[in-house]
């Protein structure tokens, strides 16, 4: 299982493994070994490594990347299915692989006109690019087929090199007339007529026998290749190459991608030749390593998220609290000091305690002359209050009941006091809980609710829980419109308090927020 597997080893698959390698992913490159300009001798306009052979840059380019971690193997991909987080990657030696993200670098295969012998000589002395290719055939004598109205756009940088360039015309193709007017103002000749052969001497080329048998000479011969992207193992996702055009005409196929280079599949991006056929090698990599980046910064996202939704679980969901209460002791088995403040001076009756812990609040409660149902989510939790209750000799005021309060419905069941102290929810979420809460006092009873307040946050023992935090006025929507009655708001404050630091031990102020109302009769 890798973090990415990136399908294609040329300059925009190493490139992008380059980027995620150094920011420590766990990268696979999977490689056929068949890059767009292997029958070429060298690469240009490669800053830095001008003229260099291009298997032996991409020789180079392995070895950097695997210096990285980055794990390399020569193989065919045939097949991908899955989604994003758990693609499954199947080459054509039968190797499978696991990948949360996909890098589609696999490039294109280029479509030549059917003029025999012209493939042999691809990348030798049969040219598409004046930037890969021009400079080495300068002054030479150019022949430029035209198999598309746009051939004047080959015409017009090749005869920037060199004085003796002949376009000759395949059967079929009218070039504009200000093409043809612009070709014969900068001297270049037309013929007319698919060419019948490329004509060679030995490994020598010759030049082209034309329509009328006639052999012209040349030393280079200039085509526009039609690239198809290479993509059929992307079909089973329901990604198709897209046609490639410019000014109407079909230059071939592409996948199609966002400008971070992701495709129409969430988790599948693509990067290079693959995406753009006018790339040059060079752009090839840049685009490479900004595509891998942007996928880097997707699973970084990703990875965050999970983390959040993890923290979440150990704050918020049952199992973690099962767990937490059922090693050491959690509290100190003291009441929390708001609910003493606050319930002191009341007429004990029945009370509802929320998130009960191990029951420090349902025992002072009961020892002061109320009938409490303590309920909190956690069985383990439960368990503790009635043990410690029944050994605080008040078992018999103290009945437990397992509630979450994110779905608590009283059903018509009423308390004279009901108290939360440090329940939290992410987002907001304490106002619905609220709400809840408030429907199960009884008409002359109060609600009380205690939680730490956002000011905490400058002491730094509340770092990360800036959305799990409360202020007492937050909460006031929670008395709105419940149905139920009417309410007097008797405080709604931030109240200021000391206490230990838990690695220090030194005493420190924090501040509870506090919200205490009454239901009217």
């Amino acid at each position: 299982m890798y973090d990415v597997v990136v399908v294609g080893g040329g300059a925009a698959g190493l490139s992008g493994a380059m980027a995620l390698g150094r920011s420590k992913r766990s990268v696979l490159v999977v490689d056929a070994g068949e890059p767009r300009n292997a029958p070429a001798g060298h690469a240009h306009n490669y800053l830095g490594r001008e003229g260099i052979p291009p298997r032996e840059l991409l020789e180079i380019g392995r070895t950097e990347v695997a210096q990285y971690g980055v794990d390399l193997v020569d193989d065919r991909v045939v097949g991908l299915s899955g989604a994003a987080g758990d693609f499954l990657v199947t080459t054509a030696g039968g190797r499978r692989y696991g990948a949360r993200r996909v890098l589609v670098t696999a490039g294109v295969v280029d479509e030549l006109p059917d003029v025999p012998g012209l493939a042999e000589r691809w990348g030798v002395d049969v040219l598409h690019c004046p930037y890969c290719h021009g400079w080495e055939v300068r002054d030479q004598a150019i022949a430029v087929l035209a198999t598309t109205p746009m051939a004047g756009h080959q015409g017009l940088l090749f005869r920037q090199l060199s004085d003796d360039v002949v376009m000759i015309v395949h059967d079929g193709v009218e070039l504009p007339d200000e093409e043809l007017e612009k070709m014969s103002a900068i001297g270049v000749r037309i013929e007319h007529g698919t060419p019948q052969e490329v004509v060679t001497e030995g490994d020598a080329l010759v030049g082209l026998r034309l329509a009328d048998g006639s052999v012209l000479e040349r030393q280079a011969i200039v085509v526009a290749s039609k690239p198809h992207a290479r993509a059929d193992f992307l079909a089973p996702l329901g990604l198709e190459p897209q046609p490639f055009e410019m000014n109407g005409v079909a230059f071939g196929s592409v996948i199609a991608v966002e400008s971070s280079g992701a495709t129409a599949v969430p988790g599948v991006f693509a990067a290079g030749n693959v995406t753009d056929v006018a790339m040059t090698l060079m752009a090839s990599a840049a685009h490479g390593m900004r595509v891998g980046a942007w996928i880097n910064a997707e699973l970084a996202a990703e990875d965050a998220a999970r983390a959040v939704a993890e923290r979440r679980a150990a704050h918020f969901e049952r199992p973690a609290w099962e767990e937490r209460y059922s090693g050491e002791q959690v509290w100190s088995g003291r009441a929390n000091v708001q609910l003493v403040a606050e319930v002191a001076a009341m007429t004990p009756g029945r009370a509802l305690e929320v998130g009960c812990g191990e029951g420090g609040d349902a025992i002072w409660l009961a020892s002061h002359g109320w009938d409490v149902t303590a309920v909190d989510f956690a069985d383990a939790a439960l368990a503790r209050t009635a043990t410690h209750a029944e050994e605080a000799g008040v078992g018999d005021r103290v009945s437990t009941r397992r509630v979450d309060v994110r779905i608590f419905e009283p059903d018509g069941e009423t308390w004279d006091l009901v108290t939360s102290h440090f329940v939290h929810l992410p987002d907001g979420g304490m106002v619905d809980v609220v709400r809840r809460l408030a429907a199960a006092v009884a008409p002359g009873g109060t609600l009380l609710v205690v939680g730490h307040d956002p000011e905490d946050l400058a002491t730094g023992l509340r770092h990360g829980h800036r959305t799990f935090l409360f202020t007492a006025e937050s909460l006031l929507p929670a008395l709105d419109g419940d149905g139920a009655g009417e309410w007097a708001v008797e405080v709604c404050e931030s109240r200021p308090r000391t206490q230990p630091h838990p690695q220090t031990g030194e005493e420190i102020a924090v501040a509870d927020a506090v919200l205490r109302a009454r239901r009217l009769a």
